[in-house]
């Protein structure tokens, strides 16, 4: 029985696993589901996307779903390595938190509702959230300083979480160039092999 990811890769959290999936070497499944849809709402935990079926696992949330997938191939993204690790769970929660709630919106603003033909974007949500934005790219340039990838001396989960949120920030004009070390990272992210083979 194949793994399967249910989700449109277009969302920057469907994109996560896959890319770890794509990069790892895991074969995986991706039926291009909506949260809207029957199979959803009957089988997602959360009724949200994505979710993973692997046997007779079901599981959601885009981050457990990537650390999952490291357990079925032996890989580099998630080491036992003590402090690398603690680094990387530290990025996995931060990107969950503070990181997509400082981008989504103005996500939904500029590019879901022109999708979706909902009309023009509100640039009071948007100015409201590029001041969280601002912060928190603030902490993640500084992160970097110094540093080539978010833990350790290689690409790890939290590059692929962290990195998977700027999948769309040409097209919602975030302001990237305000941070050189982010602009520099994510340009060797969107080199990696899971990136490229999950483009969108």
């Amino acid at each position: 029985m194949s793994i399967k990811i249910y989700g449109v890769p277009l969302s920057q959290n469907v994109r996560k696993p896959l890319a770890v999936a794509a990069h790892i070497g895991v074969e995986v499944e991706n039926p291009p589901v909506r949260p809207i849809d029957d199979i959803v709402q009957q089988k997602s935990p959360s009724r949200r996307v994505p979710f993973m079926v692997d046997a007779d696992v079901v599981l959601c949330e885009s981050n457990a779903i990537m650390i999952h997938l490291c357990s079925r191939k032996p890989n580099n993204l998630y080491p036992e390595e003590r402090t690398i690790r603690d680094r990387i769970n530290q990025f996995l929660f931060w990107d969950a938190a503070h990181w997509t709630p400082a981008y989504q919106p103005i996500q939904f603003e500029r590019l879901v509702k022109k999708i979706l033909g909902m009309g023009d974007a509100d640039e009071n949500v948007v100015a409201a959230t590029l001041v969280k934005f601002e912060r928190e790219a603030g902490y993640l340039n500084s992160a970097l300083d110094g540093r080539e990838w978010l833990a350790g001396d290689a690409p790890t989960l939290a590059d692929f979480a962290v990195g998977c949120g700027l999948t769309h920030a040409k097209s919602i004009d975030l302001p990237l160039s305000d941070y050189p070390n982010i602009e520099a990272w994510n340009a060797r992210v969107v080199q990696l092999e899971g990136f490229r083979k999950t483009a969108v």
